[in-house]
Order: C-alpha cells, then sequence, then structure tokens
C-alpha cells in the first residue's frame, strides 16, 4: 500500500510537471504572437503610408495639370521627394526590425525562416525600385531649401512631359507591386502566427489567403510547402539570383586565393 502511495504521488508530481511546463509553452507562445503582431501592424502602417504617399503623387501632376490648362492660378505640388525617401526608409527599418524578432524566436516558431526568405525577397524589389523613382521624383516634384538657407525659394520644375510622365507612372507602379507584395506576406504571417501560436487556446483555424493571380505566392509553413516556397525564393526570384551571383563569385574567389597559396608553397 505504501509502495502505491509513493506511485501515486510521483506520478501526480509527474503530471503537475507536464502541466506547468505545457502552461509556460502556451504562454509564450501568446506573448511572441503579441511581439509579432505589433511589429506586423508596425510594418504594415509604415509601408501603406510610403506606397500611397508615391501613389498619390501621378493624380497630384494631373490636377495641376489640369489647373494650369483652365489658366487657374499654378498651384505647386505639396509632395515632395525627401518626404517620400523619409518614409521608405521607416518602412524598411520596420521590416529590418521585424525579421530580427524572427531570428528571436525560431526556436518556438521554426516556420518563420520561410518568412525570412519570402520578406528578404520581396524587400530585394523594394530596394531596387527606389533609386530610379527617387531620381524621377527629383525632376518632378518641387524642392525646398534647406533648413539653414531661409529666404530662398522652393525650386519648382515645369510639368513633366507624357512621356516623362509614362515613365514616372511605370516606376511607381513597380515600387508599389513590391511593396504589395510585402504587404502580402506579412499577412500570411498574420494568419500562420494565429495557427501556429495560438493553436493551444482555439479550435478553429484561419483559412489561407486566396490571392486573384495564382501566380502569387501563399506563404505556408507547413514543411513541404516551405521548402518548395524557399527553393523558390532562393533560386527564381532577382533576390535569390542575384545572391547566387555573389556566393559563386566569393567561391571562386577563395578557391583562386586558395590555388595561389598553393603554388607559392
Amino acid at each position: 500500500a505504501a509502495g502505491t502511495v509513493v506511485w501515486q504521488m510521483r506520478k501526480q508530481h509527474k503530471n503537475s510537471l507536464a502541466l506547468h511546463r505545457e502552461n509556460a509553452r502556451e504562454a509564450l507562445k501568446l506573448r511572441i504572437y503579441e511581439t509579432l503582431i505589433q511589429q506586423i501592424r508596425a510594418l504594415s502602417d509604415a509601408n501603406s503610408k510610403a506606397s500611397m504617399y508615391v501613389f498619390g503623387i501621378p493624380p497630384a501632376i494631373e490636377s495641376a495639370r489640369l489647373g494650369q490648362s483652365t489658366d487657374d492660378q499654378r498651384v505647386p505640388l505639396r509632395q515632395r521627394a525627401p518626404t517620400f525617401s523619409d518614409l521608405h526608409f521607416a518602412s524598411r527599418r520596420q521590416l529590418a526590425e521585424l525579421i530580427v524578432e524572427f531570428e528571436c524566436w525560431s526556436i518556438a516558431f521554426p516556420g518563420l525562416k520561410v518568412f525570412q526568405v519570402a520578406l528578404n525577397a520581396a524587400a530585394y524589389d523594394v530596394r531596387e525600385s527606389f533609386p530610379p523613382l527617387f531620381s524621377a521624383l527629383l525632376n518632378i516634384l518641387p524642392m525646398d531649401p534647406p533648413p539653414d538657407q531661409v529666404g530662398k525659394p522652393t525650386i519648382i520644375h515645369p510639368p513633366p512631359s507624357p512621356e516623362m510622365f509614362s515613365v514616372l507612372i511605370g516606376l511607381i507602379n513597380k515600387y508599389k507591386e513590391a511593396m504589395d507584395e510585402i504587404q502580402c506576406y506579412i499577412q500570411d504571417l498574420t494568419i500562420e502566427a494565429q495557427n501556429n501560436l495560438l493553436h493551444g487556446l482555439f479550435e478553429n483555424k484561419v483559412p489561407p489567403r486566396q490571392p486573384l493571380d495564382p501566380r502569387h505566392k501563399v506563404i505556408s509553413t507547413v514543411p513541404e510547402d516551405a521548402q518548395a516556397l524557399i527553393r523558390y525564393f532562393e533560386t527564381e526570384t532577382a533576390w535569390g539570383k542575384h545572391y547566387c551571383r555573389i556566393n559563386a563569385e566569393v567561391s571562386a574567389e577563395v578557391r583562386a586565393k586558395a590555388a595561389g597559396q598553393t603554388d607559392s608553397a
């Protein structure tokens, strides 16, 4: 009888430890989820501000052109290239902070790797589309004098030609498409975070995003899908091909140095 009591006490203690461990694990998952959602919201807000700011420039140009054609007093555009640049780099900083957060919680949420790869690929497209767009805006938007040069007039450029305006539209669309891709991926991240980190609290699962264009990728943490997505981003995107070239160049340089050292020996 005494042995049975001891066995029961050990079993109860073991069950108590397991329950405590499970509760601690669920509490940590909830904290990770809350942290990720806070970062996701900050990134979504920053992305929206940058993309919508630049997306509103063509209608403003058209409105100014219309006012000029009707002999109304010419009103300078209110948008500024430096303001767009500030918004752009604010969104890049938010993305960097989110990716750093991935690295902090990879042991508890290993599915974050596919999102890290996908967001890096989309961020590369944004980064590549920004310089030509910014250069075009510098030649179109008004330029205010520096703060230390009070009294100097604002530089007002003439309205862009139809050809220049068409090029600007293409540059803006390319930039916004890349930013929209990031928005889609963080929407997928929100869904996967709920399904992976809150499944112990809720029985239901959030269905995946259903893009209108099936060519657009939906990020999933299902192991088979995640591996296929990682292969796609690392081999078929501009980001993946760029880093493949860099890795090949570095490997060739290392081999050349090693061969040179062998010959000298």
